[in-house]
């Protein structure tokens, strides 16, 4: 059953997804080698697939008449323009993996609160930032 508290954990969800290290550098237009162009391209499908996994959760929240907050960049990130993906992908990784960690935490959170369209919705949402978070550990693997 949807309440304030679920519907605040999934825009706590929504909130690291829609403003990751990923997202950003995906907007910052990151420096890589010529011969390293298909890791740039993996990394912009891959941001394009959080992006519409942020899509469905707002979809969600907004069905529920929830007002959904996007957040804000931090501003930490504002020292990361003109840098190689080289050097960026440990706080990629690092970014994913704490996304992860909440998304998982969420629907266990979720479940027990009873709100199952919400922890399934989020579960599947689960298996493909995990997935991200595979495909950048094989961009990491190709720089």
């Amino acid at each position: 059953m949807a309440s304030d508290a679920t519907n605040q954990l999934l825009n706590s969800v929504l909130i690291q997804m829609s403003r990751s290290l990923l997202q950003y550098a995906s907007e910052a237009s990151v420096w890589v080698r010529a011969e390293a162009s298909s890791a740039a391209s993996r990394l912009e499908a891959a941001a394009l697939r959080q992006r519409q996994a942020v899509g469905r959760l707002a979809k969600l929240l907004d069905g529920r008449d929830f007002a959904v907050d996007f957040g804000t960049f931090p501003t930490e990130y504002t020292d990361l323009q003109f840098l190689a993906l080289k050097s960026l992908v440990a706080g990629l990784l690092n970014g994913q993996h704490r996304i992860c960690e909440a998304a998982q935490s969420a629907v266990a959170r979720l479940q027990t609160a009873g709100d199952a369209e919400a922890a399934a919705l989020l579960a599947e949402i689960l298996t493909g930032q995990q997935a991200i978070e595979s495909d950048l550990q094989t961009i990491a693997a190709t720089l």
